[in-house]
């Protein structure tokens, strides 16, 4: 396999694979399930030594990266049949799943006559490159604390605001003046103010 015909790019965000098929050329057919829709299906992918390398740089930390890759050198190096197998399954005692990035992926294509058609449906799949899925930084407890904390401040705020206004109901002023006078003259912000205030309310009830 020297040379590969495509269709156009399809996105993907987490493969399995469970068997890897290497022969004397510079790809590798992997046998596994892709995703999609939360649902996993059968399928067969066929991409390069690079790109291979990449998928299992970015899942480094994940899963199974140093033995996997350790296979494949080994394989490369003792390999006397072509092509020949890797069994991750049994090697590893399950699937490797990939998950942590998206897969550009193609459709391989035959050649029917002058043209060249997309074969197997959806069940195989040209991996063309790999992009990592940014990565969202944990805060550190103290951050969270402290975030908590100023929220805590903020209904508080609100919840006072509509007591003034309550206070200021009670002592017979109209509605818009009562709401002018405790700054809640914003609809939006009138609405905040009283969640915050049932809540404040509902939380000292609980105590």
């Amino acid at each position: 396999m020297n040379k590969l015909h495509t269709t156009a790019i399809t996105q993907m965000q987490a493969i399995s694979i469970g068997q890897i098929i290497m022969d004397d050329s510079n790809y590798l057919t992997l046998w596994g399930q892709v995703q999609q829709n939360n649902v996993w299906y059968s399928c067969d992918f066929v991409t390069t030594y690079e790109v291979m390398n990449t998928m299992l740089r970015y899942n480094q930390e994940k899963h199974h990266h140093d033995a996997v890759l350790m296979t494949i050198v080994k394989k490369l190096e003792d390999m006397r049949r072509v092509p020949d197998i890797i069994d991750l399954e049994a090697e590893l005692g399950d699937a490797v799943v990939f998950d942590n990035m998206t897969f550009h992926m193609r459709r391989p294509c035959l050649q029917q006559d002058s043209n060249w058609e997309a074969y197997a449906d959806e069940e195989c799949y040209y991996i063309e490159r790999v992009i990592p899925l940014p990565t969202v930084p944990t805060l550190p407890p103290a951050a969270r604390t402290d975030i908590s904390g100023k929220m805590e401040q903020c209904i508080q705020l609100l919840a006072d605001t509509y007591d003034l206004y309550l206070g200021f109901i009670e002592i017979e002023l109209e509605d818009e003046a009562a709401r002018v006078k405790a700054g809640l003259e914003n609809d939006k912000k009138f609405s905040m103010a009283y969640y915050a205030w049932q809540l404040h309310t509902s939380n000292l009830n609980d105590l």
